[in-house]
């Protein structure tokens, strides 16, 4: 994933098991376990002064590169598996680190609001820039799907989640349960 403005150039990867020896800036999510399996998600920081640096945050599990991060002003918001951290790109330290309980881990984050959105595998979460937990939605089943369709989006300013079992949810933008509704009983 990549992602820039008029500050920083920031390019973000994930690898299992990684040698570290490249990143001098490494920090470890709760109960990271450095003697067996880890996944590392290296960020690559590039500033418009052309100085540079290397950050890697440890977890158990990590979700994919899409949507892994938001980038604003000099703050990086990235999710791990069951913390969110707020990076300072300009002294590369972590200001803030949120420890988010959830059933399977966050995947995605969005930028929402006065805040960010986060999509687990089970719920929803709402936080505002300060990393308050301002709400949270979680379905009948994991909000995933069996075929390739999306099961999580926004539109026209209204939040659809699908799960597992057909269910379609329909949230406002602060979270209440708009409709719901059975698509299908099909997995």
């Amino acid at each position: 994933m990549f992602l820039k403005n008029e500050k920083y150039f920031v390019e973000i990867f994930t690898e299992a098991t990684p040698p570290l020896n490249d990143y001098p800036v490494v920090y470890q999510a709760y109960g990271v376990d450095m003697e067996g399996f880890y996944f590392a998600r290296f960020i690559d920081i590039k500033k418009a002064n052309g100085t540079t640096c290397k950050l890697a945050l440890l977890d158990n599990i990590i979700s994919d590169d899409e949507q892994c991060a938001v980038l604003e002003d000099n703050v990086l918001t990235v999710p791990l598996f069951e913390v969110i951290m707020q990076i300072d790109l300009e002294t590369a330290t972590i200001i803030r680190c949120v420890e988010c309980e959830n059933l399977g881990g966050l995947e995605r984050i969005l930028e929402f609001k006065q805040g960010y959105l986060f999509k687990g595998e089970c719920d929803v979460f709402y936080y505002d820039k300060m990393l308050t937990r301002v709400w949270c939605f979680g379905g009948r089943d994991i909000l995933a799907r069996a075929t390739a369709e999306e099961c999580f989006w926004i539109e026209e300013d209204l939040i659809h989640c699908r799960d597992w079992s057909g269910w379609h949810y329909v949230l406002d933008m602060d979270g209440n349960i708009i409709e719901e509704f059975q698509e299908d009983t099909v997995k």
